[in-house]
């Protein structure tokens, strides 16, 4: 899988299990254990264009590609995750949703100064579905 691809898969299953929970949640639902493991298989259009945002947003602000960003990561990254493409896609979106857990967690304080992520406001009304009519 091409690199700018990865990052925003991950990046927009990570949107779309934050935003999905919220809004099973706003709904009475009690969500316990791995979100990612109970969501929906098929991702919200939504998150799908939040990824995309992201990665176009950090891409023009950084100047440097995904790829690029990426051997970055590979040299500099010493935090609590894998330096990989799954792991920068996740917390980026992570991060860029104001979470409390970002790209310092994932790859340490090096990466975290060097690679903006823009804010993105991002939850349960950003969704193109409703997905309480769709649980079973």
């Amino acid at each position: 899988m091409e690199m700018q691809t990865e990052f925003e898969y991950h990046a927009a299953r990570a949107f779309f299990a934050s935003a999905w929970a919220d809004m099973m949640e706003e709904n009475g639902a009690t969500l316990r254990g791995e979100i990612m493991a109970q969501m929906p298989d098929t991702l919200d259009n939504a998150a799908i264009h939040a990824a995309r945002t992201l990665r176009m947003d950090i891409e023009r602000k950084d100047g440097r590609t995904i790829s690029q960003l990426m051997d970055y990561i590979g040299q500099y990254g010493n935090g609590d995750r894998l330096n990989t493409a799954e792991y920068f896609g996740h917390y980026a979106a992570m991060q860029a949703m104001g979470h409390g857990v970002g790209l310092y967690d994932a790859f340490g304080k090096r990466v975290y100064e060097a690679v903006f992520v823009p804010y993105i406001e991002f939850g349960s009304y950003s969704l193109e579905n409703d997905y309480v009519l769709t649980r079973g």
